[in-house]
């Protein structure tokens, strides 16, 4: 993704920041800053692709003709454009996502990767299937130029998301209030600690603990634990630094993180981890599937169809993070885990009815009880994606 190849740590990148908001909070004509927000986006990813962007320029200005294509009065045509705009996407997503690629075709996918990388194409991805949804399922009007620019690539979040909701980004204020003195401190504390928990929490925990999961007992059990958390330091600070810097060039950010350690079942856990890609998903994949499958139905079989919307929405979030047989695992086995833990539910309230679940619910024993399960069954989660489980448990260290 982006991450990998914008660096936060680089003194170019905050100047080129604090020159953004510079730039933008002065403006008070809408129409004035959103073109400047777009040169702004614009000059972000020229910075790292130089001569380059242009690729990115005529890519966003392909893409804001095929989202004026998808007219609600000529359906035919919205629906020929919408399927082959949807195929592009997804071959270039292929390429991004597919180490396979490298092998097989290393010339070509080195030569269009770095640039996907650059705009973290995952996420450009995710976003072009908001905007193109509202507006072929006419929630939306087609946004204009600027608009197009500022909702696929915006500079702040192109590390590692987070995914806004397109009818949310369309909705928003052109200009937002300006920001006081309070308002302005709580923005640069939420930048600082997002550099504090990658910088210095993460990294002393990546140099002291991690080994990729080489070592044998007692500390594998140990660096099972600290890898969860040292992901969650690492990838909740980039959203931290995205938060921070929304709010100081007034655009709007979402959250993405919820403590998510101490989520007590797996629907808790995306309930509060990665909050933008879990609403995406539900947006886009699992009540749009689950919807069809009851009607299918005629209503029955509700907890299966449920089931079956879960299976498939982590399969596919799974092959989103990359296409391989490690990340299709990882899918599965979060699929299993909110099978399991929605069935349960269906379960205790069949059993208990609504007022002894909620007993249930409130007890503190089982609370606590059900975080350390979840903790630990995302933490086991992790270490599928390293492709390295069959010498990588513990007993490795103490078999003879």
């Amino acid at each position: 993704m982006g991450a990998d190849s914008i660096d936060l740590y680089s003194v170019s990148f905050w100047v080129f920041v604090a020159a953004a908001v510079l730039i933008l909070l002065p403006i008070e004509s809408p129409r004035i800053r959103k073109w400047a927000l777009a040169i702004v986006n614009l000059a972000f990813v020229g910075f790292y692709l130089r001569d380059r962007v242009v690729y990115i320029a005529g890519g966003l200005l392909a893409a804001n003709a095929i989202l004026h294509a998808l007219r609600p009065d000529r359906p035919r045509l919205a629906r020929v454009v919408f399927t082959l705009a949807g195929a592009i996407v997804l071959a270039l997503f292929l390429i991004h996502k597919t180490p396979d690629l490298y092998v097989r075709y290393a010339a070509e996918a080195r030569s269009i990767n770095p640039i996907l990388a650059i705009v973290g194409f995952s996420y450009v991805a995710l976003r072009w299937v908001e905007v193109s949804r509202s507006v072929f399922e006419g929630r939306s009007a087609p946004p204009d130029v600027p608009s197009t620019i500022n909702y696929l690539i915006p500079f702040h979040m192109l590390a590692a998301g987070p995914i806004q909701a397109y009818d949310e980004f369309a909705t928003q204020p052109a200009i937002r209030p300006p920001l006081g003195a309070v308002e302005s401190l709580e923005a640069f504390e939420r930048i600082a600690a997002g550099l504090f928990k990658k910088y210095v929490l993460a990294n002393i925990i990546e140099h002291l603990i991690k080994t990729d999961f080489r070592a044998g007992f007692p500390l594998f059990p140990i660096e099972l634990q600290f890898n969860y958390i040292w992901l969650y330091l690492d990838f909740s600070a980039y959203s931290d630094i995205a938060v921070g810097i929304g709010r100081l060039i007034g655009a709007a950010t979402p959250e993405n993180f919820n403590r998510p350690y101490l989520a007590r079942n797996m629907i808790d856990y995306w309930e509060r981890w990665h909050v933008s890609l879990s609403l995406f998903i539900r947006r886009n994949v699992f009540y749009p599937l689950q919807l069809a499958l009851m009607r299918a139905s005629g209503g029955s079989y509700q907890l299966g169809a449920a089931s079956l919307a879960f299976a498939v929405s982590f399969l596919l979030c799974g092959l989103w993070h990359q296409v391989s047989w490690n990340w299709l695992a990882w899918g599965g086995y979060h699929a299993a885990g909110l099978v399991v833990c929605n069935a349960y539910r269906a379960f205790l309230l069949k059993r208990l009815g609504r007022k002894g679940l909620n007993r249930y619910m409130e007890n503190r024993w089982i609370k606590w009880i059900m975080i350390v399960i979840t903790f630990e069954y995302t933490a086991i989660s992790l270490m599928l994606v390293t492709g390295k489980i069959a010498d990588s448990f513990w007993w490795r260290g103490i078999r003879p």
